[in-house]
Formats: C-alpha cells, sequence, structure tokens
C-alpha cells in the first residue's frame, strides 16, 4: 500500500472504522480501564491493524500513540507504546512510566503476547467479517473496490490496491 494512500485512510478514520474484532477490543479495553490494570496488551501478528488502532486511539482522546523506545509526556491520561518487544524485560522498563507520567494507564501493542501471565491482554486477528468491513469503508469513502479475495491480514489487503 503507498504511503499517500495510508494517510488517506487515517485522514478519515473514526470510530466507524473499527472493524469487528478492533471493536471488540476497543471495548475490552473500556472495561479494563486504569487501576488495578496500569499496563495492558494488544498483540496481533502483522497487519492486524494495531498501529491503526493505536492511532485511533489518539484521535478519539483516549490515550496518546507513540513508538516505543521513543517516550515522552504524553497529552493524555493514557499512553500507547507501539513496536514493545514482548518480553518481562521490556515491561519492567515501561511500568514505571504510569507514576513518573502521573497517566492512568499503558497500553503495550506487540506482535506476540508479553509474558506476564497477570498483564490483562487482548489479540487483535483478522476475520472475513473485518476484511469485508475495511473493504465497505475503503469503497463508502474513496470509491474503491477492493478485489474478492482472501486476506490473511490488513496489509496484504490494501496493498492489492496499489
Amino acid at each position: 500500500m503507498n504511503n499517500a494512500f495510508q494517510s488517506r485512510i487515517y485522514d478519515r478514520a473514526d470510530a466507524s472504522w473499527f472493524t469487528p474484532s478492533q471493536k471488540h477490543v476497543w471495548e475490552s479495553l473500556q472495561r479494563f480501564d486504569g487501576p488495578p490494570y496500569r499496563v495492558i496488551n494488544v498483540y496481533g501478528t502483522e497487519g492486524t491493524g494495531k498501529t491503526f488502532l493505536g492511532k485511533l486511539l489518539e484521535r478519539l482522546g483516549y490515550a496518546t500513540y507513540q513508538v516505543w523506545p521513543s517516550v515522552h509526556q504524553p497529552l493524555l491520561s493514557r499512553l500507547t507504546l507501539d513496536d514493545i518487544v514482548p518480553s518481562r524485560t521490556s515491561t519492567r522498563d515501561i511500568r514505571p512510566l504510569v507514576d513518573r507520567y502521573h497517566i492512568r494507564q499503558i497500553i503495550l501493542l506487540s506482535s506476540m503476547r508479553v509474558d506476564e501471565r497477570d498483564m490483562a491482554a487482548f489479540e487483535l486477528h483478522v476475520t472475513e467479517e473485518d476484511i469485508n468491513w475495511v473493504r465497505a469503508r475503503i469503497f463508502q469513502y474513496f470509491n474503491i473496490t477492493l478485489p474478492e479475495k482472501h486476506y490473511p491480514n490488513y496489509k496484504l489487503a490494501l496493498a492489492s490496491l496499489s
């Protein structure tokens, strides 16, 4: 997918762009909002929409989006950190940020589940229903038809438009 089209999607994105799987994760995030869930994990393989979700959470005023390890004082009461290495060592470095920045919660976006049993974690995946949702949004907002075929993730689906 070319970056210009990706930017056009981000420019139009709002809560209506949440696919059914992303909406489920969004609802879970709201149920696990704040203490004792100071750090939670959203994970999924490449192309499942983790970065899109993180950027959309910022647009909705829910969480400041940043890419790890380049972290600075968030503007919102929650912080979403993308590209987290899913290890206990990483989370040990991240947990103190809640107190340092006086924020409510940190949402970690990673390719695999963080290896901490007590951390709430939600997996993002892509279903055929999700692809159909994206297909409808792209047609609705850009009058572009996503070819009818099976796509295992959003990256491949959007790459087919190039």
